[in-house]
């Protein structure tokens, strides 16, 4: 979808490439939550990590690709 690129680090997961845009994205995902909700400061700053303006722009994007 956003043409990122998938490694392991630890106990995580490092999504990171090149945005539509020509910058540099890089976002962290931790793989020990197990399900849980992640606080939305968290989830805010993952979307614009991400290069979105807010999380609406972001469910938008969502919703058009899935």
């Amino acid at each position: 979808m956003l043409g990122l690129q998938r490694r392991k680090m630890g106990n995580r997961f490092v999504w990171e490439g090149i945005d539509p845009k020509g910058q540099y994205r890089q976002v962290s995902i931790h793989v020990h939550a197990q399900g849980r909700d992640i606080p939305s400061g968290t989830f805010n700053k993952m979307v614009k990590d991400l290069g979105f303006e807010s999380e609406e722009e972001f469910f938008r994007f969502y919703k058009l690709n899935k």
